[in-house]
């Protein structure tokens, strides 16, 4: 039942999202994007679940994850318009991969 409930959860933010897209809301709907909603839930269920050294370790990863979530949101934008929709987000993802995959080896290193 659990996952029912973040699966409605997770839906009902995409979808309040792309509404507020569709009535030309688009500042709004990219703050929505970040807001901790989603975090604010599952960090709830790791505290509960796996106790507070767990939770420390998903909240420090999670903030060094905005370095790579900034790389990707600046390779869309500087290539939106200039390649094809589905190029410019296929480029932010491969800059986004490979910039966490650099975070998560420094990361585990230090554990």
């Amino acid at each position: 039942m659990d996952i029912l409930i973040k699966a409605a959860i997770g839906g009902a933010m995409i979808a309040l999202v792309l509404f507020l897209a569709r009535l030309g809301r688009y500042v709004t709907a990219g703050l929505l994007v970040s807001v901790p909603a989603v975090s604010l839930y599952v960090w709830w269920w790791i505290g509960r679940e796996h106790g507070a050294q767990a939770l420390r370790v998903s909240v420090k990863a999670a903030m060094w994850s905005a370095i790579p979530w900034v790389v990707y949101l600046g390779v869309v934008y500087l290539l939106a318009g200039r390649l094809p929709l589905w190029g410019a987000l296929a480029a932010g993802v491969l800059a986004w991969l490979a910039v966490a995959f650099v975070f998560a080896l420094l990361l585990h290193a230090q554990s």
